[in-house]
């Protein structure tokens, strides 16, 4: 995988999880579909698994506002994958259209 042109080196399960998340980008992904598509098996018991290599992604991906991607946890849920340039250009056209509506 390529950060601004340079090489990252990402595990399998690493990788599997960017993918899923940037092939996802503004879905809540709960902690069981994370898992399941990730390590191939249902979520039974409480683990922070999950949590440690989402924590890890951010850091090797720099998933950080200013590189315009939050990764955000959902109370109760699991995570998603924020684009914040898209979001402000989809609310700049809502606003657009409520101005030209009114």
């Amino acid at each position: 995988m390529l950060l601004r042109g340079e090489p990252v080196t990402l595990s399998s399960t690493e990788f599997r999880l960017a993918a899923l998340f940037f092939s996802n980008i503004g879905r809540v992904m709960s902690r069981d579909h994370i898992f399941a598509m990730v390590w191939g098996r249902e979520f039974r018991e409480l683990t922070r698994t999950i949590d440690s290599h989402v924590s890890r992604l951010r850091l090797l991906l720099e998933i950080e506002p200013q590189n315009e991607f939050r990764l955000q946890p959902v109370y109760k849920s699991g995570y998603r994958l924020l684009h914040l340039r898209q979001e402000e250009s989809v609310e700049r056209s809502v606003d657009q259209a409520q101005k030209q509506a009114a």
